[in-house]
């Protein structure tokens, strides 16, 4: 109580144009009048509730997604959600998924066909959105200018996975997806293999679904801004794809940042929880991907019961996977699991 009465001391000698050391200092502005206010007349809790309004200085130039802590969670079909890609930002999710589908020289999102609508493309859902939030993360202020951070304001570094999966032919699609990358590209937005090195940037661009090698990858100029997902139940297997040396693998971490599994294809049917057996397939697999330099990710994961689907992502989370695929975002981020 007596540092508080010595603060409140303090602060009506400048609401009076007084410093402390006498007459000679500059005369207080009116925030430091409107906190004389508060601890004059009330509790501190109602300074905190009324700060916002009454002082105005609660928000700064990249506090868009300020505390929202990043969690290794990707939105499966993220479309799904009743407000694609910024739903799952605002839970933490750093990895999100588009099934885009090429008609009339566009890309519409949708998991089927029957879900199509013209309005609902990989442009409005995905990349407007991205290039909003990552525009008010990366303010031109008389501090910085271009800067490369990613979405969260609690890590600048933190990078999004967007996971492109494409419902029609990789030969089709590819080149409408990488046309409609050109925002993100031109402000130097993707993560890049310039042929030497990764060049981390805000947004990893990963190919799936009818995605491969051959399309995404083979012969392509550099720097290359996207990456394409390895097969996981192959990687380290006798039935692994080499290039032309015959030794040398083709997914590596150059070019495939994840592979990925059907769960259940992995390790077969589930019960309450992954058996001692499943559970030890599971760490392999990601052993050996990992020797690679490659995360892994398992989507078809049970969604029900959810004590079930609690006991396999917390299995998951310990070996550890590099994201857990969920469908449940407020669940993943908040629940008691």
């Amino acid at each position: 109580m007596l540092i508080l009465a010595l603060v409140v001391q303090y602060l009506f000698t400048l609401a009076d144009g007084h410093g402390p050391h006498g007459d000679d200092e500059v005369e207080a502005g009116p925030v430091n009048a409107a906190l004389v206010e508060f601890t004059a007349s009330g509790h501190i809790s109602e300074l905190v509730q009324e700060w916002p309004e009454k002082i105005g200085l609660s928000e700064y130039p990249s506090s868009f997604t300020r505390g929202i802590e990043p969690k290794n969670i990707h939105s499966h079909n993220d479309y799904w959600q009743k407000v694609p890609f910024y739903q799952g930002l605002a839970v933490g999710a750093v990895s999100t998924e588009a099934d885009v589908w090429a008609h009339n020289g566009d890309l519409l999102v949708g998991h089927e066909k029957t879900a199509l609508d013209a309005k609902r493309t990989f442009r409005s859902l995905y990349i407007d959105p991205i290039v909003d939030v990552l525009e008010k993360q990366n303010p031109a202020t008389e501090f910085v200018n271009n800067t490369r951070c990613g979405p969260f304001d609690q890590n600048c570094y933190q990078t999004l996975y967007l996971w492109v999966d494409l419902k029609t032919g990789a030969k089709e699609t590819w080149p409408l997806v990488d046309a409609q990358l050109a925002p993100l590209r031109e402000r130097n937005w993707l993560t890049k293999w310039t042929g030497k090195t990764i060049v981390p940037g805000p947004v990893t661009v990963i190919g799936t679904g009818s995605s491969n090698w051959e399309v995404l990858i083979v012969n392509k100029t550099r720097p290359r801004d996207y990456f394409v997902d390895a097969p996981l139940l192959k990687i380290g297997t006798e039935s692994e794809q080499m290039h032309t040396d015959g030794k040398t693998p083709l997914y590596d971490s150059t070019s495939s940042p994840f592979a990925t599994s059907s769960l259940v294809t992995a390790i077969g049917s589930i019960k309450g929880e992954l058996s001692e057996k499943q559970l030890n397939q599971v760490k392999k697999l990601v052993k050996v991907a990992k020797e690679r330099g490659v995360q892994t990710r398992f989507w078809e994961t049970p969604n029900w019961p959810t004590r079930r689907r609690h006991n396999i992502w917390r299995q998951l989370v310990d070996v550890p996977v590099g994201l857990l695929n969920v469908d449940d975002l407020e669940d993943a981020a908040y629940g008691d699991w």
